[in-house]
């Protein structure tokens, strides 16, 4: 059986990375084969691209579009739900979950406490389903800590937290388990990194495994100062800078922003801020270094019906607090869905005198 389908292709050595994305971007149709002409891949999608699913496409390797026939895969059991019909009561099949993180060959998923019972047939299901990776995790209560890491339960696969995660042709290392990573944040890592331009000074102030830093000096000659209390996203910085071949040049710090900000001279063009729950602490620092006419891109937890009016009217008035004003503010907007009626949300702040 056949079905006439919409395509990206591209050459088969760039097969792996666009492949993701379109998971990531919950393009592909794992329904059709994928397909492998004369050194191209065709990959089937399953929905129409809209213009901005090109752009983050098109903006990591060259790409081609069209409609071709691809072979059905014939059906079997492809979703949770199918496989565990009659096995769970229909209660617990609508709890089951939906979507899943995917960091390298590491599925990761989150299991409602209502079903957490069932969570290693759950788990052994979905490896069922889903061959193509290697672990699958649940997630076992919330981010916490300084060092903002979570515990995690193997449920099936192999007995492991760490892989090699690819975005926008970077290759990061990460350990689940010892650092924060989390792969929903990919369009905006590449959308900073467009922003710096050459000969820029960036310090990000935690970085985490550095996804931002390798993100901008793969792409731009710029500087970033890497900074996290957490020796271990360090260490797996440090590797990912070995995996890449950057153009720009990263300091991985283990330190303490604060206390880094304030030991040491600086005077930079741009401020990266990505702690939802605890930036705001750090605003006079990111106002002590940033040059005039600099930009703190700042990362909150926000809720409401006018997330994007009350950021911005905390974020001017925790600016305003430290004695520096707001030039512009040239974006505001929701990065993802955090809770409900709760955004992630990031503001990209220009700072006057």
């Amino acid at each position: 059986m056949s079905s006439e389908k919409q395509y990206i292709s591209v050459p088969a050595k760039d097969g792996e990375t666009i492949r993701k994305m379109l998971l990531t971007l919950e393009l592909l149709d794992n329904n059709c084969k994928i397909i492998s002409d004369d050194g191209i891949l065709y990959f089937p999608v399953k929905s129409e691209i809209t213009k901005n699913q090109l752009t983050t496409l098109s903006s990591t390797v060259p790409i081609d579009t069209g409609t071709r026939t691809f072979d059905v895969i014939p059906q079997g059991p492809r979703t949770l739900v199918d496989a565990l019909e009659g096995r769970l009561s229909p209660e617990k099949l609508a709890l089951l979950p939906r979507a899943y993180d995917l960091i390298g060959d590491i599925a990761i998923l989150e299991i409602p406490d209502e079903i957490v019972s069932h969570s290693e047939l759950i788990g052994e299901v979905f490896h069922s389903i889903h061959t193509n990776f290697k672990t699958v995790l649940a997630k076992k209560g919330a981010v916490s800590g300084t060092t903002r890491v979570r515990d995690y339960i193997l449920l099936a696969g192999e007995d492991r937290t760490k892989s090699i995660h690819t975005e926008y042709g970077c290759r990061l290392a990460v350990d689940v388990a010892k650092a924060y990573f989390s792969p929903r944040l990919l369009e905006e890592h590449n959308r900073i990194a467009q922003l710096v331009e050459s000969g820029e000074v960036v310090v990000d102030m935690f970085c985490g495994v550095g996804p931002f830093a390798i993100h901008i000096t793969k792409q731009k000659e710029a500087k970033v100062i890497a900074i996290d209390i957490n020796p271990s996203a360090i260490d797996l910085l440090c590797e990912s800078i070995g995996l890449n071949k950057l153009v720009g040049t990263i300091l991985p710090v283990v330190a303490d922003a604060h206390d880094y900000v304030n030991t040491n001279e600086l005077s930079v063009d741009r401020v990266i801020m990505n702690h939802p729950s605890g930036a705001a602490d750090f605003v006079g620092d990111a106002c002590s270094i940033l040059k005039p006419g600099g930009t703190m891109h700042y990362y909150d937890f926000i809720g409401g019906e006018t997330p994007e009016d009350t950021l911005k009217e905390k974020v001017v008035g925790l600016v305003e607090k430290e004695g520096r004003s707001v030039k512009k503010i040239g974006l505001v907007r929701r990065v993802r869905d955090s809770a409900p009626y709760e955004f992630q949300m990031v503001a990209d702040i220009v700072i006057q005198e």
